[in-house]
């Protein structure tokens, strides 16, 4: 590879508080997914295969499904690639239709 050779490697799509939070995440094996910074975390850490923190931040994800969030966090879900989360989002969003069904009967 080119960049074990050069002094200075950009990495694209990533800020630089997110890299900073990986890096920390490297050295101490601990990471804060919140609201605010689970949408760039997850790409960020699958961008540097940091398996681990892609799973807490789909972890943190499910915890956070509500009716209101099933449809956009089953959109982010499939398009990173988080089979396991897609799923509980598909069924919280069909368990959520079936539930307006009967409140609309």
């Amino acid at each position: 590879m080119s960049e074990s050779k050069a002094k200075k490697i950009e990495i694209k799509d990533v800020d630089g508080q997110t890299l900073s939070k990986l890096i920390d995440y490297i050295y101490t094996a601990e990471i804060e997914v919140t609201e605010e910074n689970v949408q760039v975390l997850l790409p960020a850490a699958s961008l540097l295969q940091l398996m681990d923190v892609r799973q807490n931040c789909c972890d943190f994800l499910q915890s956070q499904l509500h009716p209101t969030n099933c449809l956009g966090i089953r959109a982010f879900a499939d398009v990173h690639t988080c089979t396991d989360l897609l799923q509980q989002a598909n069924a919280y969003a069909a368990l959520s239709r079936g539930d307006a069904r009967r409140r609309i009967s």
